[in-house]
């Protein structure tokens, strides 16, 4: 399938993605492959004209990324 956008983390994001569980960073980032080829507003929704949440529920823990701009960049 193709995909519908691009994604580039900012540094913060890396940093954080290091710091959290191993399964939980594996959850978020399959989160966000799939979200790149599926319409899932679960997964991914837009909040405003400007900004996108990717939202991730690991372990009872709600993990929210937000991305700006066309080639949706986290941060």
């Amino acid at each position: 399938m193709k995909e519908k956008f691009k994604v580039e983390f900012l540094e913060e994001v890396l940093d954080f993605l290091d710091v959290i569980e191993k399964k939980a960073r594996d959850k978020i980032l399959f989160t966000i492959d799939r979200a790149k080829i599926k319409n899932d507003t679960a997964l991914f929704k837009k909040l405003n004209s400007d900004i996108w949440e990717f939202r991730t529920l690991f372990n009872k823990k709600q993990y929210r990324l937000f991305a700006f701009g066309t080639k949706v960049i986290i941060g």
